[in-house]
Parts: C-alpha cells; sequence; structure tokens
C-alpha cells in the first residue's frame, strides 16, 4: 500500500483538493484559492503522487475526479469544514453582514411555491446571502451533498437516504386543474367523468404514467394522457389555453392558478399526500450562516 509521510504532508494541498472537487477545473479552483493556475497545476502534481493516483482527469469542460478522489472527498471535506468552523472566530452570529454563496438543490415546484417568500424576506435580513438552485433528486442527493455540489435540498425526501437528515417543511396535497367554463366538466366530478377527460400529466422523463394512474388502476379505471411536460410553469397555462385537465400540487395551482384562468377541483377519490423537507448531511460540522438560513427557510415555509 502507498503510505503517504504524514509529518512532512502539507495541508494546503488538502484545500487545493476540496477546491478542484467543487469547481471541477484547475483555472476556477485557481480563481477560488487565489491561486495561479500553474499553482494548482504543481499542487496537484504533488497530490497525485501522494495519493498515487491521478486524482483528476482532463474532460471536455474541465477535470473529473478519479474514483480515488471521489473517496477521498469523503473524508477530506467534512474534515476541513470541522477544521474552518473551529477556527472560526467565536463571536455572536450577525446575518446582516454574511457575505455568502449558498447552493441549494431543488426542483421547478420549490422554484414556484418556497423561493419567492424566501428571497424576499433574505434581500430583507441578510441581503449578503446569493442562492444557487441546481437541479437533485432522492437518487443523487445524497452523492451531491457529499461531494459539496450542494450544501442542502429541499424537496420530496421521504425516502432519502439513511446518511441525510430532513427536516419537515410542510405537507403537500393534490388538486385537478381545469379552464374556467370547462365543458366537461358542469356536472360533479366521479372517478368515470375524470378518467374520461384528456389530462397533461409533468413527468421529468417524459412517462406517461404517474400516481395518480397507479390509483385509477387500483379503481379499474385508466386515462388518456394527452401531452407530458418536464416542467411545472409551463402546466397550468397549456390547461388553460385547451379543454385538458391536469393534476397538480395544490400551491402550484395557488401561485399560477390565477394567471392561467384555472378552476380548481377536488378530486374524486383519496390519494396520498406528501411531505415537502429540507435535506442536510447527517455529520455536518456548525456552520453559524447556513444553520440561520435552515431556520429561516423554515419560517418561511410556514407561510405558503
Amino acid at each position: 500500500m502507498h503510505r503517504i509521510d504524514v509529518p512532512k504532508f502539507d495541508l494546503n494541498l488538502l484545500v487545493v483538493f476540496d477546491a478542484l472537487m467543487r469547481e471541477r477545473h484547475v483555472g476556477r479552483a485557481g480563481e477560488l484559492l487565489g491561486l495561479t493556475q500553474p499553482a494548482v497545476s504543481h499542487a496537484l502534481g504533488r497530490l497525485r503522487h501522494l495519493a498515487n493516483d491521478q486524482l483528476f482527469v482532463k474532460h471536455a469542460k474541465g477535470v473529473r475526479p478519479t474514483p480515488r478522489a471521489e473517496s477521498l472527498a469523503d473524508a477530506i471535506a467534512p474534515a476541513l469544514r470541522t477544521l474552518r468552523a473551529s477556527l472560526r472566530p467565536d463571536e455572536a452570529f450577525d446575518a446582516t453582514k454574511v457575505s455568502r454563496t449558498v447552493v441549494i438543490g431543488a426542483s421547478d415546484y420549490v422554484d414556484l411555491t418556497l423561493v419567492p417568500p424566501l428571497m424576499s424576506r433574505l434581500r430583507e435580513l441578510a441581503p449578503g446571502f446569493d442562492i444557487r438552485i441546481r437541479p437533485t433528486t432522492r437518487e443523487t442527493v445524497l452523492q451531491d451533498l457529499r461531494r459539496q455540489e450542494i450544501d442542502f435540498a429541499i424537496g420530496l425526501l421521504a425516502a432519502a437516504p439513511d446518511a441525510v437528515d430532513v427536516i419537515p417543511l410542510f405537507t403537500e396535497r393534490l388538486v385537478m386543474i381545469s379552464r374556467r367554463g370547462h365543458p366537461g366538466l358542469k356536472a360533479e366530478l366521479t372517478v368515470e367523468s375524470f378518467a374520461a377527460l384528456s389530462h397533461l400529466l409533468v413527468s421529468l422523463r417524459g412517462d406517461a404514467f404517474g400516481s395518480v394512474d397507479n390509483v385509477l388502476r387500483e379503481l379499474g379505471r385508466s386515462r388518456r394522457i394527452a401531452i407530458t411536460v418536464p416542467h411545472f410553469l409551463a402546466a397550468p397555462f397549456i390547461v388553460g389555453a385547451t379543454d385538458l385537465v391536469a393534476v397538480l400540487a395544490e400551491r402550484v395551482v395557488r401561485r399560477l392558478g390565477d394567471a392561467a384562468g384555472l378552476s380548481v377541483h377536488e378530486l374524486p377519490f383519496a390519494v396520498p399526500t406528501w411531505t415537502v423537507g429540507l435535506a442536510t448531511l447527517r455529520e455536518r460540522p456548525e456552520d453559524p450562516a447556513l444553520d440561520w438560513l435552515i431556520k429561516l427557510i423554515c419560517e418561511t415555509a410556514e407561510t405558503i
């Protein structure tokens, strides 16, 4: 086994390693650390020698970590966060003085429902926070957190991995929408009349089968999916301009229903509700700024 001579090890190399894991680009890692590209390349060369591995290999958009680098990152990133937290001055946290970028893993559902009131409060209370939102899923959230590609995630996280802690934010439910004056909705909505309508389905992968279809199958019914779209934003406006109907999260309908000219209908059968939560790594060091932001998100979620 290749051993590292710990007494001669330069801890600054770990900072370079961490920056490369974050940026996946030698030049951008240098900018983050205030180093020249040759200096980062030199540090990477020393890291490769110590680890007996390439660690990062070139590709079209920068560099990609090797499996060995991924494994090392699981240990190095938490250790650096703990060290930085330990060295932070012991003083009262002041959100108004924060200057920081936070990356949140979320979907367009969260963009529509939670982010507008959150940003309104954040711009007032802590304008130095910059927010970056990027996609994540239940399948990738743990990897995204461990790679520090996101600071935390918000979404449907009931089946989140064991290494993740989830804070419940609110409960969501489904309703049906149609355009106002829809000719097929003059009578009371039944399972049969619901199934007879033409539907729009929000489906990230384009699959024409959703949670409602599972319920219909149990009732011995099926429906026609006339169109699938990958995002929530377009759905209400397509429904508002056609005789299609759609089943959407109630908070999305609240946000866009009036603008799209929609009517809202209770479903004629029971569909389970779900919890929207905020997920963080279970083993994470103290971070007053992040803790403050998470508390603000929890408070904001209670108002939507």
